[in-house]
């Protein structure tokens, strides 16, 4: 596959997980009350050095700031998305790297959350947090899972990845 098309697909992908998070926690926040909460939050942590989740205003400047660092991580993660997507469809027997570094990929992201914003970790539950990821991960993941028929073929014929060697296939020398 070439550069045009990974590129084309990760920022489309990295869209959609952005959007799907920044949806979840609109709905989270505004169940609890405090539509834009989250974002005027993290924007206000990280720019402008907020500890206290009792302190956020909820303002443009800081839901705008952080919604495009929100996006432009999103779409970095979908470009690699993308490019390990067409490393498993012609490898399919990478796929269980791509599995074990995704979840690990994962548990880091809660390692860096709890040690750099420990003061704020009493605001974001950290199952929103899990469940908002899962559902990213699932939107981008059906996306390119759709954009790649290729790989839907060769994984159907060989689930885990692995080749099948016909001519060891056990099952037939037993009989």
């Amino acid at each position: 596959m070439n550069l045009r098309r990974i590129v084309g697909k990760g920022f489309v992908a990295g869209l959609i997980g952005a959007v799907i998070i920044a949806v979840w926690f609109l709905i989270v926040d505004t169940i609890a009350r405090d539509p834009f909460f989250t974002p005027a939050m993290l924007g206000s942590a990280l720019f402008w050095g907020l500890r206290d989740p009792h302190a956020v205003q909820i303002a443009f400047q800081s839901v705008v700031v952080y919604t495009m660092i929100h996006v432009l991580a999103f779409v970095a993660i979908g470009l690699l998305a993308a490019y390990v997507t067409c490393q498993v469809e012609r490898f399919p027997s990478t796929l269980f790297v791509v599995v074990v570094l995704f979840a690990a990929f994962e548990f880091g992201f809660y390692i860096i959350v709890a040690l750099l914003g420990q003061p704020l970790l009493g605001a974001l539950v950290w199952w929103n947090v899990a469940v908002g990821n899962g559902i990213a991960a699932l939107g981008m993941g059906y996306y390119l899972w759709r954009t790649h028929p290729r790989l839907r073929e060769r994984l159907a014929a060989h689930p885990l990845g692995a080749p099948v060697d016909e001519s060891a296939d056990s099952y037939r020398t037993l009989r």
